[in-house]
């Protein structure tokens, strides 16, 4: 059962990579990359104002 689940995978991708337009993959990552950013300013952020209202 397992072959047939890897079979419909590898299909399914390299049916699809053919297909996609590079100006796609690379604004894909692009905002991949600013959402990591983001979330992890955002979580340092959140982290530094929890600490300083633990404080008062």
């Amino acid at each position: 059962m397992d072959n047939y689940k890897i079979s419909i995978f590898g299909g399914t991708v390299f049916g699809i990579i053919p297909n996609l337009p590079i100006d796609d993959v690379v604004l894909t990552i692009c905002m991949a990359i600013i959402g990591t950013i983001s979330s992890y300013i955002v979580t340092v952020l959140l982290k530094w104002i929890s600490r300083r209202l633990d404080r008062r």
